[in-house]
């Protein structure tokens, strides 16, 4: 069977995406380009209406599918049947949901009518085309935000058994990767058994990690899960990263109400204070979301200041959109399309500016670089323990996963020039 596998969305999902390629090539599977293909298997993303409309393009532009599988998985798919329904009239175009996903590629070969080893386990770990190995250790949400549908198509709280956790990391260390970036859709969430919680489990990764040469980079965590066990984690960078990221979506009290974040302003303020105190070096990224309902011109202000103070290296900033059968979209006061773009536009020169500082203020610092593009001329490209794309230039000869010691000399190009 040849097939061709498609993703939309997180970064969860690109790991998944891999790993059910993975498990696919296992079983016999040839992945191939679009054309080449006998089946297609699309991990699908629903967080906002775009990602619809661009999964909804995609399908469309498949044209005819009447001697194709189309496999669509994932979150999409995972929504109530009436909201699906339009794109799941044709019997080439079978639905794997969340809940089924783990065996994804069994009902792919079953569906195709092709024979595997059923015997065959789902493995905790597999190589990635990536440099830094992703590593899920949690899945689902049962937070449920008024504005996220991700929670409802998501599922419960899972987290993955420690002692499965530790045998990634060994299996990472034999694969030569020397930084692993832990992932969950609600990282710190983590809660296993009731007994090992996410700070816990945090500290015996690091112990584990710390026997193979390898630094652990937190995916993102809410900021209530920043307790003081876990800032002083931070301390350590040399196993812990110097990058957090915390998700604040608002700086106003009002809206982080409206929104359900069970936290407030001031709240988000201390733990970003805690965690430059804890590591003066620290890079701290975030969510940002312009245009709630109900945001006036002081709700911006106040996110606009929490953002200024927070200094962040970079702000992935999202327009809010509705999404059915969540609460926000019921709520008066919807804001309009250009107030919306005007706002996220401010956000932007700020995230530029703040940016630019950071890597600035970084100037004359040491710097661990995982190589992540091998150049001509024995240049190379990666990533910095603090989350800075780095540049250098070296005789020595390395290869993409290894960790090089350099100097950061100067900002140039959206790179750290080492």
């Amino acid at each position: 069977m040849n097939i061709h596998i498609h993703t939309f969305g997180c970064r969860l999902n690109q790991y998944e995406s891999e790993k059910i390629a993975y498990e696919l090539q296992n079983m016999g599977a040839n992945i191939t380009e679009l054309k080449n293909a006998d089946a297609i298997a699309v991990n699908t993303c629903t967080v906002t209406g775009e990602s619809d409309k661009k999964l909804e393009h995609y399908i469309e532009k498949l044209g005819d599918i009447s001697n194709k599988k189309v496999f669509l998985i994932g979150c999409y798919v995972s929504k109530k049947e009436e909201e699906t329904k339009s794109i799941l009239n044709n019997n080439n175009i079978i639905a794997i949901t969340n809940d089924q996903k783990e065996e994804a590629s069994q009902i792919i070969f079953d569906t195709m009518s092709l024979a595997y080893n059923k015997e065959a386990k789902t493995p905790i770990f597999f190589p990635q085309e990536q440099s830094r190995a992703y590593l899920k250790i949690q899945d689902g949400c049962e937070v449920f935000c008024t504005y996220c549908i991700v929670a409802r198509v998501r599922g419960k709280h899972r987290s993955v058994e420690p002692s499965r956790i530790y045998e990634a990391i060994k299996m990472a260390s034999e694969y030569n990767y020397k930084e692993i970036v832990l992932t969950g859709l609600n990282l710190g969430s983590y809660n296993y058994n009731n007994e090992i919680k996410f700070t816990k489990i945090v500290q015996n990764i690091l112990e584990e990690a710390s026997k193979y040469g390898i630094r652990i980079r937190l995916s993102s965590v809410e900021p209530i899960h920043f307790e003081d066990e876990l800032i002083n984690l931070f301390k350590n960078d040399d196993v812990l990263c110097s990058h957090a990221h915390i998700p604040l979506q608002s700086g106003s009290n009002k809206i982080l109400k409206l929104m359900n974040r069970r936290y407030t302003r001031e709240y988000y303020l201390s733990v970003i204070e805690k965690l430059y105190k804890a590591n003066s070096n620290i890079a701290i990224s975030s969510d940002v979301m312009v245009g709630f309902p109900n945001e006036d011109k002081k709700d911006f202000d106040d996110t606009y200041e929490v953002c200024e103070k927070s200094k962040y290296i970079k702000m992935h900033i999202f327009r809010y959109s509705n999404r059915e059968n969540t609460p926000s979209a019921k709520m008066d006061g919807q804001i309009g399309y250009r107030t919306k773009l005007k706002r996220a536009k401010i956000l932007n020169q700020l995230n530029n500016k703040m940016r630019e500082e950071y890597y600035k203020n970084a100037v004359g610092r040491d710097v661990n670089i995982v190589i992540e593009s091998i150049l001509d001329d024995n240049y190379y490209i990666g990533t910095s323990s603090e989350y800075m794309k780095c540049k250098f230039k070296t005789d020595s000869t390395l290869n993409k996963k290894d960790i090089f010691k350099s100097k950061a000399i100067s900002f140039e190009n959206d790179l750290m020039i080492c």
